[in-house]
């Protein structure tokens, strides 16, 4: 029942690993500016993939990230992994700091 669906989703892995097998660099910063929809980026306190370091270096590249005006970019933070935003609920939503 779900092959119409599997034939229809299509993916790439993207390796934090070189051809080597050393640590393959990807910055975009430089590529922000660009931009041109409405961003949202969201952190954890405690993400091992991308924490709140990552996303001030975010904010430092481009500052409409995270913006105080609502109806700019911001950032929110969650004080678990970003997955703590699927338990947010309703701060989620209104743009509120998560649990």
């Amino acid at each position: 029942e779900f092959a119409p669906m599997r034939a229809s989703v299509r993916a790439a892995h993207i390796s934090g690993l070189d051809e080597n097998l050393s640590p393959h660099v990807i910055d975009d910063r430089g590529d922000l500016g660009s931009l041109i929809v409405p961003t949202l980026v969201v952190v954890g306190r405690h993400d091992v993939v991308c924490g709140v370091r990552w996303a001030e270096e975010l904010h430092l590249s481009d500052p409409r990230i995270g913006a105080a005006d609502p109806g700019e970019q911001r950032a929110l933070r969650s004080p678990r992994g970003a997955g703590g935003l699927l338990a947010g609920g309703d701060a989620f939503r209104d743009g509120r700091e998560l649990p």
